[in-house]
């Protein structure tokens, strides 16, 4: 009844927290334009936490009293309800904050947004605070697997410590609770739905993708302009943020899938990982090339606009005026490079999975798992990594002496 409790709290602190996000960022349904105007928001939230700080203790006393009787069911399924809960409330929470804090350092122009800062520290250690109950239950799970001997010391340490960071604990938390579903012979085999989930949602994307690159190829190479073509490559260039909100904003198809994924490492199911990880990343690639061409777009753009507005002067001014294309060029790269990257990434979770499997069943040496595994973070040598690792070989054959 605890986790429960503190789950459906967390959802009213999410619903709080959206609205006063919604006073700060969209003016409704309260109109929030300087630092003084942000006593409604510390007061909504300020009592939304202390009566969080209370049941956030009795939460930790709940956990305390499970891990004692040992009933790691109980633990499980109360670390897997607030975990998750906890998502949503996370997300919006940093979002109103942050409107908050550039609020507070905009009003504090005189002292370079010192207030600002020092606000933002505040709030990064209260919400630490409030999620911190969050992991009692996942912490429980771990003390009794350890005490029963059914989780090595590693495994024990790296968790414990996961589950008190922010982001990963969510994915420490998943890896837990399957672990403890697979003891208590409750664990669940993926369904189609979940395993094709990433697939389907690439291959939607890239398919968007293929066509905008066709239209890209007649509008400008065969100099053919006719209205439709442009206006349906404004449309379709709306798949790469489409794509970034439902892999990296609304975290639900990475985190499906990384269920899956250590569902199916805890099964010992290495052809479907690697059948898996081959068919995401060969879905990815259209919408790949058609990121890094609107992202080469936007850097050129961003470099070129100091040099059309001064018609091509503050090149003369010399190294200052180089820098100052410069500092153009990075705010576009930057923050392309770094979503890109952001979106990219869950694209890796099966083959990264799929690698570790094959060196816990020795199929890889580890120098060869670790080194493809590296590949897998990187741009380009991922794709080339997975056909190279996951197209020849057949699960029990080694690759390592490759």
């Amino acid at each position: 009844m605890t986790a429960r409790m503190l789950g459906g709290w967390l959802g009213l602190g999410a619903v709080l927290t959206a609205g006063t996000g919604a006073g700060i960022l969209l003016k409704k349904p309260f109109r929030i334009d300087e630092a003084g105007d942000l006593g409604i928001v510390y007061a909504v939230l300020g009592g939304w936490l202390a009566v969080h700080l209370v049941l956030g203790a009795l939460v930790v006393a709940d956990a305390v009293r499970l891990t004692r009787r040992r009933e790691l069911d109980a633990l499980r399924r109360g670390a897997d309800l607030v975990k998750l809960v906890a998502i949503p409330f996370f997300g919006l929470n940093f979002v109103t904050l942050t409107g908050a804090v550039v609020i507070q350092g905009a009003g504090d122009r005189d002292r370079l947004g010192l207030d600002g800062f020092a606000v933002a520290l505040l709030f990064v250690v209260l919400t630490y605070l409030a999620l911190l109950p969050t992991s009692a239950y996942g912490v429980g799970c771990l003390v009794v697997m350890r005490e029963d001997e059914h989780v090595g010391r590693l495994f024990f340490g790296v968790n414990v410590t996961l589950h008190f960071l922010f982001v990963v604990d969510v994915l420490s938390s998943i890896v837990v609770v399957e672990v403890a579903m697979r003891l208590l012979g409750t664990a669940r085999a993926p369904g189609a739905w979940s395993r094709n989930l990433m697939t389907g949602v690439l291959a939607a994307g890239s398919s968007v993708a293929a066509v905008w690159l066709v239209f890209v190829a007649i509008f400008y190479g065969l100099d053919l302009r006719p209205d439709f073509i442009a206006e349906g490559i404004f449309w379709l260039a709306l798949v790469p943020p489409a794509e970034f909100v439902l892999l990296v904003v609304v975290p639900v198809v990475p985190l499906v899938t990384f269920r899956t994924a250590v569902r199916l490492f805890l099964a010992g199911d290495l052809e479907t990982l690697r059948r898996t990880a081959r068919t995401v990343k060969l879905a990815l690639i259209p919408l790949f090339l058609q990121n890094v061409v609107i992202c080469t777009v936007i850097v050129l753009g961003l470099t070129l606009l100091p040099i059309a507005v001064t018609r091509g002067a503050i090149l003369v001014s010399g190294p200052a005026g180089i820098a100052f294309v410069g500092v153009f060029t990075a705010t576009g790269l930057v923050p392309t490079v770094i979503g890109t990257y952001l979106m990219l990434l869950p694209t890796s979770i099966y083959g990264v999975t799929c690698l570790a499997l094959m060196m816990r069943q020795r199929a890889v040496s580890p120098r060869y798992g670790v080194v493809n595994t590296l590949l897998h973070l990187i741009f380009v040598a991922d794709v080339v990594s997975a056909l190279a690792t996951f197209s020849g070989s057949r699960p029990g054959v080694s690759v390592a002496t490759r």
